[in-house]
């Protein structure tokens, strides 16, 4: 039964892949390079443009690009930021920046009709954003007053404050946004040399989708947006390997915490992230949903819980291996004890049934993922940005249905190996004293530390 059912979804992806690679085609426009994934079932389209620059490229404006991005359409020499809302809304667009610390994107929807006024518009803003002064307050204002409510959102503090301990030593610990102590130094001069570093030096690629309509824009992003393929900057990252010093333990407290969320993992080093099959099988296999591992030990079993999730994946230059979770504060000791014998033992307690459900569920899951057009934009591009061919998009079913059981259980020994898991704890600083009996190096911090 088992080689009926894979080999129905290997045939599955083999179809997919046929139908991908006939609807993308490539073109250059003035050196930019173009990704056009056709699509004549609906009469919209969607825009993604990538910038092989992001929040590394923030010196001593931390967040700059973050909210160079956020106050794009803030207002230009010639519209207010109302005139440009309302032009926008008026056709119905929906657009916005995201940044990483390695590259950043805009991305832009809406009916394919409108899509000439629509980007003359968006170019407009990438040509002539004035970031008014009064604008910028306003964001600060709001971002400092979201990063303080943070002590009341322990499960947003757990994720920043996780990310910030388990990364540290590599260039991608300190937040994309910026912190409290940064965002006073941000001024308009800075965030517009800052849209001009990427309008003129900064690599970039279009992905487009929809009807071929779409293509029609070449001329605006040539001449309105002003972009070419002289524009050549991409963040090239080095660092040294993140040296694991054994299990780490902090405690970020918050006051009056009655529960604690917990948040474990570690740094991966080049040669760790790479394999993604046997990286998706790991982190479904312990926490991939209600009949995962690690959801069957701490909740079915136990009632420590109510849902637990994992994930191992990697970027281009780094990956990370995480564990999320909430409990009771009187269950916490329980928790990490139940976790760490299921990480120490997951080799020898792996067995055929559970693996079997677990890559059949997630091989046969994988073509949801790009139900939406946008879905597979975003993937193609994802793809370009790591220099991988696309054809891993949609071989990634199969090499799920070919990694073998003994494959999954030494990747999931070896990238959640409790000795070298970074473990934060967002709760109440009781906790403290049971920590430090069970672990060696514990941190004992105040959640405003990464505010």
């Amino acid at each position: 039964m088992k080689k009926i059912v894979n080999s129905l979804l290997c045939l599955a992806a083999i179809t997919s892949a046929n139908a991908m690679d006939t609807d993308v085609e490539k073109f250059n426009w003035n050196g930019i390079e173009v990704v056009w994934l056709k699509d004549n079932r609906y009469p919209t389209y969607n825009i993604n443009i990538y910038f092989a620059d992001g929040a590394l490229s923030d010196q001593s404006h931390k967040g700059e690009t973050r909210f160079m991005f956020s106050l794009i359409d803030a207002g230009t020499r010639r519209f207010s930021q109302k005139d440009i809302a309302e032009n926008l809304d008026f056709y119905g667009v929906s657009y916005g920046g995201d940044v990483n610390h390695e590259y950043s994107t805009f991305k832009i929807s809406g009916l394919v009709k409108d899509i000439d006024p629509t980007m003359r518009k968006i170019c407009h803003l990438f040509a002539d954003a004035t970031f008014p002064k009064v604008e910028l307050d306003n964001l600060v204002k709001k971002s400092k007053n979201e990063a303080r409510n943070l002590s009341s959102n322990h499960s947003a503090l757990a994720s920043n404050a996780f990310r910030e301990i388990s990364l540290d030593g590599s260039p991608y610990s300190y937040p994309v946004d910026g912190k409290l102590k940064d965002w006073d130094r941000l001024n308009s001069k800075a965030l517009k040399d800052k849209l001009n570093y990427f309008n003129k030096d900064v690599l970039k690629r279009i992905y487009l989708s929809g009807p071929k309509d779409v293509l029609s824009i070449k001329r605006i992003i040539n001449e309105d947006c002003g972009w070419t393929g002289e524009a050549k900057k991409v963040r090239e990252i080095t660092y040294k390997p993140v040296q694991s010093s054994g299990i780490e333990v902090t405690l970020v407290t918050v006051p009056n915490a009655n529960q604690a969320q917990i948040r474990m993992g570690r740094f991966l080093n080049k040669g760790e992230f790479e394999k993604r099959a046997s990286l998706a099988l790991s982190g479904h296999y312990l926490g991939g949903g209600f009949t995962s591992r690690l959801m069957r030990e701490l909740r079915t079993n136990r009632g420590l819980v109510y849902s637990v999730a994992a994930y191992s994946g990697g970027q281009k230059d780094y990956g990370r291996s995480v564990i999320s979770t909430f409990t009771k504060n009187e269950n916490v000791m329980e928790l990490l004890n139940v976790v760490e014998t299921t990480l120490k033992d997951v080799k020898t307690t792996m067995d055929n049934e559970s693996f079997d459900f677990v890559q059949n569920s997630l091989a046969g899951s994988d073509p949801f993922r790009f139900e939406k057009t946008s879905s597979y934009l975003n993937e193609l591009m994802f793809m370009d940005h790591l220099g991988r061919p696309y054809s891993d998009v949609y071989n990634l079913q199969s090499q799920i249905l070919k990694t073998s059981k003994e494959e999954v259980a030494n990747t999931t020994e070896q990238i959640f190996n409790w000795n070298e898991q970074s473990i934060v704890i967002v709760g109440d600083k009781s906790l403290a004293k049971d920590l430090k009996k069970k672990f060696k190096n514990v941190k004992v911090v105040s959640f405003k530390n990464f505010l």
